[in-house]
């Protein structure tokens, strides 16, 4: 097949490749934006120009790659996030739009619970690409609050991500190796707010994963034991040392987890106010916030 093809033929046969593989044909377009340098508005208006042949050469190349279940997050080393482009890479979990509700609700707690008595400190457990971390830092650094954000990871490798994102969207965030909660509790340090995706996926369920999350995102961004629940337990029992009053937690949570989740903070020995389990944008629990 010649190389020699325009915007609409490159995309049309890249589309049909992928549906015969059963991956999801709008990969195509986000390829194709990558190679061309294009936005999605451009490649439209420009369907019958003729595309560069080297350029149609990588395409295809990448369009093989995503067509074995490579994430397309992957192949291009970068995803959106919160309006903010992080890169990604094996090391870290590709970033989910849900979790950008758990921002939505940090900031909407934050506004009610701190009023004027800043500066905040904050501290994102398993920050892995530094998403939350980040996003919670430029956005709080928008509403003129002042804060200071730390982010933890047990993975080395991760944090290399995060901070190389952090420098890249200058945020000024600390990053620190360690478990969980550990190093804030070493060192005996107290925050206003903890912020957490961790693992949460039962060890049971990884066969019914979809391929490209069980082959190609790292299994310690993935897992939390046999319940799912290993690492809220640890947290939970860590909570205690570390928070301020008043206080937020807020958790990211399996669909299932609504109840739980909960059910462990109210067991710890925090005294919480209120824990409540918010809904994502569909209807599934996803979201577990505590104020102290």
């Amino acid at each position: 097949m010649t190389s020699r093809v325009n915007v609409y033929e490159a995309l049309n046969r890249a589309s049909s490749f992928l549906e015969k593989y059963g991956v999801e044909t709008r990969i195509a377009e986000i390829l194709l934006s990558h190679h061309t340098g294009w936005s999605r508005a451009r490649w439209l208006a420009e369907m019958r120009t003729e595309l560069n042949p080297e350029t149609v050469a990588r395409f295809d190349e990448d369009i093989k790659t995503a067509a074995t279940g490579v994430p397309v997050q992957h192949i291009t080393g970068v995803e959106e996030f919160y309006g903010r482009t992080f890169h990604v890479s094996k090391d870290v979990l590709i970033p989910r739009p849900e979790t950008e509700e758990l921002i939505e609700a940090v900031l909407a707690q934050v506004d009610k619970t701190f009023g004027a008595s800043y500066p905040l400190d904050l501290v994102d457990v398993g920050t892995g690409s530094g998403i939350i971390a980040i996003t919670l830092k430029k956005e709080l650094d928008k509403r003129g609050i002042e804060s200071r954000v730390q982010a933890v990871d047990i993975s080395k490798d991760a944090l290399r991500v995060a901070e190389a994102n952090a420098k890249r969207l200058e945020a000024d965030v600390s990053f620190v190796h360690g478990d969980l909660l550990e190093p804030l509790v070493t060192n005996g340090t107290k925050v206003d707010v903890v912020v957490s995706n961790p693992p949460y996926i039962p060890e049971g369920e990884r066969v019914n994963l979809a391929r490209n999350v069980r082959d190609f995102d790292p299994e310690l961004a993935l897992f939390g034991g046999e319940d799912g629940l290993v690492l809220y337990r640890a947290l939970a029992n860590q909570l205690p040392l570390v928070l301020n009053q008043p206080a937020i937690v807020a958790f990211e949570i399996g669909y299932d987890q609504g109840k739980t989740v909960p059910a462990l903070l109210e067991q710890s020995q925090v005294q919480y106010e209120t824990v409540e389990t918010l809904k994502d944008i569909n209807g599934n629990d996803r979201i577990v916030l505590a104020r102290k």
